[in-house]
């Protein structure tokens, strides 16, 4: 089988059911054909049909070397998922996975959805290439702290200090400014790019989102952070494809 086959919407509904493989892995929304046992009956023996034809299948069974595929897709313990805009509103949804031995990249493109075996070494980069060359934009990271919602001290929702903000320090403003005017500007592509970890008992474990937008002056990368006294913090940095792959890197590291 060649390193790269393609399945209908349909098909990966029909084979996440007969696998035993759940429903939807992130960011796709896999869709559920027929209602009775029999209409489903009917979706499995022409998704079968197709899968034959185009040498995917016999006998009812998945070809050896795309059920590999397949699986690892949804049980992989290392997970990177691509969910974005691109120009003229063009939407771009993909996954990435690795188990340190195999790895698969599989992008949706339509009703279909387009498996790539890859190195378990380059799974997060080939995924991040799936985005538009751009240039970084110009200029340094800056740094802001992200606004808490207050929450009322009393029963009645009064809260004595609500609208009551701590001073900030002139350099602090300085930088919020420069964010503000960094959003005023019409994003040409935006998305977000989210690792999975195995949590406790194997189950995924959703790391913080690492955001990605284009806008005139080139491309940015947006992280958060937490520090030990709670207060979040949001770091906007020119970035290209290789500076979001290493921050990707450094929140997967312990994992690898």
């Amino acid at each position: 089988m060649a390193r790269s086959f393609s399945l209908s919407l349909v098909a990966v509904d029909i084979l996440l059911e007969q696998y035993k493989l759940g429903r939807s892995p992130f960011p796709f929304e896999i869709p559920h054909m027929g209602t009775t046992h029999t209409q489903r009956n009917q979706v499995r023996e022409a998704v079968y049909r197709d899968l034959e034809t185009r040498g995917l299948a016999r006998g009812g069974r998945f070809e050896p070397d795309a059920e590999t595929a397949f699986e690892a897709f949804m049980r992989a313990p290392l997970i990177v998922a691509l969910a974005g805009r691109l120009a003229d509103d063009q939407e771009i949804y993909a996954r990435a996975v690795s188990d340190g031995q195999f790895a698969v990249l599989v992008r949706q493109d339509g009703n279909m959805l387009t498996f790539t075996e890859v190195r378990p070494t380059n799974f997060v980069a080939e995924l991040v290439d799936l985005l538009p060359l751009t240039k970084p934009a110009p200029g340094q990271s800056i740094t802001v702290p992200v606004p808490a919602a207050r929450k009322p001290r009393s029963a009645d929702g009064y809260d004595p200090f609500g609208g009551v903000q701590a001073p900030r320090s002139s350099q602090t403003a300085s930088q919020e400014r420069a964010v503000a005017r960094m959003f005023e500007k019409t994003m040409d592509r935006v998305g977000f790019i989210t690792a999975f970890v195995p949590g406790d008992g194997g189950r995924p474990v959703k790391l913080d989102p690492v955001m990605w937008f284009d806008n005139e002056d080139g491309r940015h990368l947006g992280t958060q952070r937490a520090a030990e006294d709670g207060q979040k913090w949001a770091t906007y940095a020119p970035a290209d494809n290789a500076r979001i792959v290493s921050q990707l890197y450094t929140q997967l590291e312990p994992y690898l």
